[in-house]
């Protein structure tokens, strides 16, 4: 398990970047002393401020591993004001020898071309087919580039190369009437200077050649003492697990034009880079940091005179998560293996399985609402996010979806478990009260429903414990109609359904089904038969993974409801003394309802006869070390094959540990048991590591 780092390191780490950030702002001063270079610029001195980004704390997860951490690099840029300073042969000379000194050091392939929007080379240019589409990129910024050089937006692709070639003399020739520039340089100069435009270098104040250069290209161009060249140090996000986690951690990001006025009110700079998913977007407030001030004096050829440093900048602090990375790793590999069971045993039929592509888990402490695995499938890898976004976001499985806490499904039986409570609690039942099964439930005459597992696995009087273990739909008809939906719904809803989960990343609320809901979406009024199907988890009932996980967690906690979180503690930026730790308190209780240890005793044994009495679920859970509780769940599925669900805790009867697992078109909840094994696998392998020492 990885360490917290060395502090002494840390902070000689930050020490070290910032003297890098000075160095960066002193370059022309360096080029100057070394090279001793002309001044090129009109008299007077010039004092600016610039902000020196703070560095963005970290991301942990309970244990102290490093989930997402910093990497700094270098941009190799053009500064808009020294290279508008210049006149426009030296100009396009300065871009012409930064491109081959980008070449020579074999980092050519740095430079990126975002928006050009042509195909071809000079003189034979044509509008690319990208470039054509209303809705693209390079569209709309060609659009923008042509109002802003004064071209009408219909302007021809000759017309435009005119413009830059005449505007930057690009046919210019020497005083023997030779070119300057050959067709390939020309072609070079028109990419470079497009795409200048594009980005509204004049507006930017800088224009980024090329992003993440080595220190070879460094010295190279320093060497060269070339006007308006500078480099720009940037902080960028390394994520230590690839492809786990990305739907928790989420990524960062520019600023973007409709977000300035909220962040500008927030003190953020134009150029900063913010949470913009996930727990970046959660967490921001800690993560930040504060940016420093520099003032700089330049004389008039531009040479830093001196550098005086204002206000240093403050690194954001690192952020703690109740993730526990172990558990995470195996509730994404365990659901990436179940939904290939599956599949493997659908025998090809639709029916049975076969189109099993997609899931989701989540792990809890049902004491502490401690969130410790959040796993959605597919999932994707946020270290190559942004390359492959446009092919994750037309994906048919649609990766992108947090189906952990966004993916709602109808509970199906695990719904039956809070039913069975209310009961009990109403005292409607007792744990010894015997309800007939016959296959079919006959109260109405009009509406007869079936049970599902009879007589497969019972027939005749049952109580609840067995009604829980066989699951059967006869029992909680009885006990839908013995209640009615307006008292069944006020426990449900103590448990969550419905409600929100107060977890930081938000999620969906699902939908707890009556009467209202009934009305409000399908303008129709609520039958006693609706009643019915909602003892069962079905009707309009929908809920998400997380709901599932906080719901089972207040129900063996005793019917304390939590707000979920993903929040552990707060440190300094490099320290392992938290500045904040996450507590429950009376303040984040959502909800709270006594349960009576005897209805927990009884719940918790029919949780446990779900276990011993499944085949597939017994199966899986042979190698755990301690007994599992649970319930399975096969809910109906208006896109396909049934959805298998399975909800578990352990040890069954003083639960430490809550699962809740869905698996789309999974056929049958007890198949989505292997997930939740896998994750138990590993908590008792980490808990005997723990106790080894």
């Amino acid at each position: 398990m990885t360490t917290r780092r060395n502090l002494m390191w840390r902070y000689m780490g930050i020490a070290v970047i910032f003297c890098l950030i000075c160095v960066i702002y002193l370059g022309r001063l360096f080029y100057i002393q070394i090279s001793g270079r002309e001044n090129a610029y009109n008299s007077g001195t010039t004092t600016r401020t610039v902000t020196v980004q703070a560095v963005r704390g970290e991301i942990y997860d309970r244990n102290g591993n490093a989930l997402v951490t910093n990497r700094y690099t270098y941009d190799l840029t053009l500064t808009y004001e020294a290279f508008s300073a210049l006149d426009t042969r030296t100009a396009n000379e300065t871009c012409l020898r930064v491109f081959q000194a980008l070449k020579d050091s074999g980092e050519a392939d740095k430079y990126e071309e975002n928006y050009f929007p042509f195909e071809g080379a000079y003189p034979y240019y044509s509008l690319s087919e990208e470039a054509k589409d209303g809705d693209s990129i390079p569209y709309y910024r060609l659009q923008r580039v042509l109002s802003d050089i004064g071209l009408e937006k219909d302007a021809m692709v000759d017309d435009i190369i005119d413009h830059y070639v005449k505007t930057y003399d690009l046919l210019a020739t020497d005083n023997s009437g030779k070119r300057l520039y050959d067709d390939d340089k020309i072609d070079r100069l028109i990419r470079m200077r497009y795409d200048m435009d594009a980005v509204r270098f004049a507006s930017a104040g800088e224009y980024t050649v090329a992003e993440d250069v080595g220190l070879g290209l460094m010295t190279y161009v320093k060497e060269l003492s070339l006007d308006a060249v500078t480099f720009t140090v940037n902080v960028a996000r390394v994520y230590n697990y690839p492809g786990y986690a990305s739907h928790i951690l989420g990524t960062v990001g520019p600023i973007y034009s409709e977000e300035w006025e909220y962040y500008n009110e927030q003190g953020y700079q134009m150029n900063a880079i913010v949470g913009k998913s996930g727990c970046e977007l959660a967490f921001e407030q800690y993560l930040r940091g504060s940016d420093g001030k520099m003032e700089i004096v330049e004389d008039a050829a531009g040479n830093v005179i001196s550098v005086t440093v204002l206000t240093q900048p403050v690194a954001g602090s690192d952020v703690h998560l109740t993730i526990d990375m172990d558990l995470q790793i195996a509730a994404e590999d365990g659901l990436a293996e179940n939904v290939q069971y599956v599949v493997d045993r659908s025998g090809g039929l639709t029916a049975r399985g076969s189109g099993c592509n997609a899931g989701a888990a989540v792990v809890m402490d049902p004491d502490t609402f401690d969130v410790l695995a959040i796993a959605s499938y597919p999932t994707y890898d946020l270290t190559t996010y942004n390359l492959l976004y446009n092919e994750l976001v037309t994906n048919e499985a649609k990766p992108l979806i947090n189906r952990a806490l966004n993916g709602t499904y109808a509970p199906g039986s695990t719904y039956k478990l809070g039913v069975a409570a209310a009961a009990l609690m109403e005292e409607e039942i007792s744990a010894l009260s015997l309800i007939k099964c016959e296959g079919t439930y006959k109260r109405y005459e009009d509406y007869r429903p079936s049970c599902s597992t009879y007589p497969s696995t019972h027939s005749g009087d049952i109580d609840v414990m067995e009604a829980i273990a066989v699951s059967c739909n006869c029992y909680f008809y009885e006990l839908g109609y013995r209640m009615g939906i307006d008292t069944l719904n006020s426990y449900m809803k103590k448990f969550g359904f419905g409600q929100s989960t107060g977890l930081e990343l938000g999620g969906a609320t699902g939908v707890l089904a009556g009467p209202d809901y009934r009305q409000q979406t399908h303008g129709a009024i609520w039958t006693d038969g609706l009643t019915l199907q909602a003892a069962i988890g079905q009707s309009d009932n929908q809920a998400s993974p997380m709901q599932l996980a906080c719901y089972i967690s207040t129900l063996v906690n005793g019917g304390t409801r939590y707000s979920a979180h993903l929040l552990h503690g707060v440190y300094a930026f490099g320290s392992d003394t938290p500045t904040y730790a996450y507590t429950q308190t009376a303040e984040t209780i959502l909800d709270q309802t006594e349960i009576p240890s005897s209805v927990l005793s009884t719940i918790f044994a029919g949780m446990r006869r779900v276990v011993t009495g499944n085949s597939t679920v017994s199966r899986n859970m042979q190698s755990i070390p301690v007994s599992v509780g649970g319930k399975t769940g096969t809910a109906q599925n208006s896109s396909g094959c049934d959805n298998a669900l399975f909800v578990c805790t352990a040890p069954y009867d003083d639960p430490e540990i809550v699962i809740s697992v869905v698996l789309e078109q999974g056929y049958t909840g007890g198949y989505a048991s292997l997930t939740a094994a896998r994750i138990l696998e590993e908590y008792y392998k980490i808990r005997e590591e723990t106790e080894k020492g």
